[in-house]
């Protein structure tokens, strides 16, 4: 990957439709689960689709100025902050005709494919790259490629972020924050039971035997309703059983789910999980919350989730203990302890957005500016598909977001790195993962049956013209 580099910035994309800013929500982590295409325009009347076209014209249109609406997910009111000081307050400086629209949604994606299939959605809006072939396959958000030119952005982004927002080789999105997948450790934890940080599998097996041992969860983990949370766990096994490789082959259709190491890796997973290591078996009966809590009251010595649970998030400003990230260790002998890479979010605009160029050039002016983007890191923003050097940092910047970004920096210069579902997988496999490895792991549903349907479920994906974006 040419644009590695030895620091990356931050930008959690916020999000916005009808309301102004103090309309925004608490924060939630999880991306929501995606609807139907079918079931999303059965949503929408056809009065729905001609009162919103209108309403949206008329905002355009009138010579009062123009509005940028943006739609996203749930973020703090912290990040909130940060959205408005670095990237709206300046954008309207430059040009005090715009008015900017931003709203946090709690179902953020259900909410917009309902709007865009009626031709009333956000001008700009948070995505998934899993979803880019959806939205661009339809004609229902823009093509970029222009943007792409006249920005040089090849030249300004990481290569591998980039062709994660690609369909048919054309650009339909902005890649906005990029990161590395890690374990997060309660090393005061470790220390009571007299074990270090683990980096191989025999290492890692007896510090959560220890754990259970002393009392404690070994991997603090809920996806009550948020079944979409399990990418995590199985991230972890592919990227450090499988291997970076072997995970690319699978995601190119060299090999299928029935491959020894692709196998292997969620068979492991199944092994740990009915040994009792992630959560005692409850994590299907508990919330991503409850997860967090049970970790940040140290009854946990692992938690699944990576830099996002601090710089987004902030979950360390209240943990009265010593905590790190680092590569989750190897899972089999041959294979090196690992992180794998992925696009947080990217950036969709409708396709019939009136300000588009206005929405381009907002993030593109936040994107260029070294200083901007250092300061909004600084403060919690997650690192964004753009290179920012050491000095652009500020001296003073906290020291929980200092040790998190010098973890991910480690993360992702390691030689050999794994690739994120939510940002490499494709969309009705990854689908059928969250929805299914539950059933494998409360025995519900056999193995063999699970990697038949993952085998079906990946070939129809490459038959929809599925391309790997690694």
């Amino acid at each position: 990957m040419k644009k590695r580099t030895t620091r990356f910035l931050a930008l959690w994309m916020a999000a916005a439709m009808t309301f102004p800013l103090a309309a925004c929500g608490n924060a939630d982590s999880a991306k929501m689960d995606a609807v139907t295409e079918e079931s999303t325009e059965s949503t929408v009347s056809e009065m729905d689709k001609q009162d919103g076209a209108s309403e949206k014209n008329s905002e355009t249109d009138t010579g009062e100025g123009k509005t940028i609406t943006i739609a996203w997910t749930n973020i703090m009111d912290s990040q909130q902050q940060i959205w408005e000081k670095y990237i709206f307050a300046p954008f309207r400086e430059k040009h005090p005709e715009v008015e900017i629209d931003f709203q946090c949604l709690p179902d953020l994606q259900n909410t917009v494919r309902v709007q865009v299939a009626a031709g009333a959605g956000p001008d700009m809006f948070y995505m998934d790259s899993v979803d880019i072939p959806d939205y661009a396959s339809t004609e229902r958000i823009l093509n970029l490629e222009e943007y792409r030119k006249q920005y040089s952005l090849d030249d300004q982004m990481f290569d591998w972020a980039i062709r994660s927002c690609l369909y048919q080789e054309q650009m339909y999105a902005l890649p906005a924050s990029v990161e590395a997948t890690a374990m997060t450790y309660n090393k005061d934890l470790l220390d009571q039971i007299g074990k270090e940080v683990p980096t191989t599998r025999e290492e890692f097996v007896d510090v959560c035997d220890a754990a259970l041992e002393a009392g404690l969860i070994p991997i603090a983990f809920g996806y009550s309703g948020q079944t979409l949370l399990i990418t995590w766990p199985y991230e972890h096994y592919l990227t450090c059983y499988a291997g970076g490789e072997k995970t690319a082959q699978l995601l190119r259709g060299e090999i299928g789910f029935d491959d020894p190491d692709i196998r292997g890796a969620f068979e492991l997973l199944k092994a740990d999980w009915d040994a009792g290591y992630v959560n005692d078996k409850k994590s299907g009966a508990i919330t991503n919350d409850e997860a967090r809590s049970l970790f940040a009251n140290q009854k946990a010595v692992f938690n699944y989730e990576g830099p996002w649970l601090i710089l987004a998030d902030g979950a360390a400003k209240n943990w009265d203990f010593e905590w790190g990230q680092c590569a989750w260790p190897s899972m089999k002998d041959g294979v090196p302890a690992g992180s794998a890479i992925t696009l947080g979010e990217a950036i969709g605009i409708t396709a019939n957005s009136e300000v588009a160029d206005l929405c381009v050039e907002m993030m593109m002016d936040f994107y260029s500016n070294k200083e901007r983007v250092g300061q909004a890191v600084a403060e919690g923003f997650s690192t964004p598909a753009v290179a920012i050097g050491e000095e652009d940092y500020p001296a003073d910047m906290d020291e929980n977001i200092r040790k998190t970004l010098d973890a991910q920096s480690a993360n992702m210069e390691l030689e050999s790195v794994g690739y994120a579902p939510w940002g490499f997988f494709p969309a009705k496999t990854t689908t059928f993962l969250d929805d299914n490895l539950d059933k494998v792991f409360y025995d519900k549903m056999d193995m063999d049956t699970f990697i038949e349907k993952a085998n079906e479920t990946i070939a129809q994906d490459f038959e929809d013209g599925y391309t790997f974006a690694g």
